[in-house]
């Protein structure tokens, strides 16, 4: 008998930044500035083994366990059971580099199960939280939710 793997999806953006790498990984890797770029309602610990908490509109919508920290370089964390059905045991990875003078930011949000409902809508929100992300490093001032341009309302 044959067996069909779980086709799994993820998604996948790069964006530039004008600030040095050590400034983007704080951004991504400090609880307080998340709450600047993603939610203002970001709660947690940013160190290995440690839980991060982001919550939308009063409720948890993910509960991430930190999996690797890489001063400049590299930020992950594993979605727990606290979380989102869709998103539930998806990794999220955030790796900074320089090419050609410039910060690169890679995000990578894996592991999504190929009947993820929710997929192109977080692929569309992982996009407008890039862009504040952006913001807040260039401008000092990002768009973190509720202040984010409003998707599918």
């Amino acid at each position: 008998m044959k067996t069909e793997a779980i086709q799994q999806r993820e998604i996948w953006h790069e964006i530039h930044i004008n600030a040095a790498p050590n400034k983007v990984y704080q951004a991504v890797a400090d609880v307080k500035q998340l709450a600047h770029w993603w939610t203002t309602d970001t709660r947690g610990r940013s160190a290995a083994g440690e839980k991060l908490e982001f919550w939308f509109n009063g409720h948890l919508s993910a509960e991430m366990v930190v999996t690797a920290l890489e001063a400049s370089k590299r930020v992950c964390w594993r979605v727990t059971t606290r979380s989102i059905p869709d998103w539930i045991n998806t990794e999220i990875e955030f790796n900074i580099f320089r090419r050609d003078g410039q910060t690169i930011l890679h995000l990578r949000h894996t592991k999504w199960p190929e009947d993820a409902e929710m997929f192109p809508e977080c692929s569309m929100h992982w996009a407008i939280y890039l862009l504040s992300l952006k913001e807040f490093l260039e401008t000092g001032k990002g768009r973190p939710h509720p202040y984010d341009l409003p998707v599918n309302i």
